[in-house]
């Protein structure tokens, strides 16, 4: 059965596409990476590690953009850098030329943020160097830790805002709600907060983001 776009479906998509993956994004629509590809297409938005469209394809060129991919992927920011910056040399097509531009760049941000990581600090201003990066996995592995999330707002909000943009809604909600009965102020924050757009759209859980 084809997969039926809601209004806020396409919102989410020109929202977050390109800060997603594939897998990520048919997970949160609970389809396949297929029907994604397809109305991003439609919709002429690229996802994180979507395909550059193209034809005739130099086989040697699209090697190092794959490789460029992988490194980038497993967060070996220099080689990923360097795959894609022999990508640009190698081909003269501008769909591939800007997609490996824009991650050389990317690499660029993250090795730069590497040599400014806080080291011993705050585990809070960890987590939230962390998100920053789009480490979303490590960042709520941290307000996780120790169950920290249970016994302090600051993490517990954090860790619902990282599920939204995860589009994990129902356990966003349930750490939302936490983080709201920890400090009634954050129920003023979610509401103001991009992070939470979906949620607030949502019939199931707009009731979170509603005024005594």
């Amino acid at each position: 059965m084809a997969k039926r776009w809601k209004k806020e479906d396409v919102t989410y998509l020109k929202r977050y596409a390109r800060k997603k993956k594939l897998e990520e994004l048919a997970e949160r629509f609970k389809t396949d990476s297929e029907t994604v590809q397809k109305k991003l297409d439609e919709l002429n938005i690229l996802a994180l590690d979507s395909p550059p469209k193209a034809h005739a394809v130099d086989p040697d060129m699209l090697k190092l953009y794959e490789q460029g991919l992988k490194a980038f992927h497993q967060k070996k920011w220099k080689a990923s850098a360097e795959f894609f910056a022999r990508t640009l040399d190698s081909t003269d097509q501008v769909e591939f030329a800007d997609r490996a531009r824009r991650y050389v760049e990317m690499c660029r941000q993250q090795l730069e943020a590497e040599s400014s990581a806080p080291r011993d600090s705050d585990p809070f201003l960890l987590a939230v160097f962390e998100r920053n990066r789009g480490n979303f996995d490590e960042a709520l592995e941290i307000c996780g830790r120790g169950g920290r999330e249970t016994k302090d707002e600051r993490f517990a909000y954090l860790a619902a805002s990282l599920l939204a943009v995860m589009g994990k809604e129902d356990k966003a909600a349930q750490m939302l709600a936490q983080a709201i009965e920890m400090n009634p102020k954050n129920r003023i924050h979610a509401y103001h907060d991009s992070d939470f757009d979906a949620l607030r759209e949502s019939s199931e859980h707009k009731q979170l983001f509603e005024q005594d």
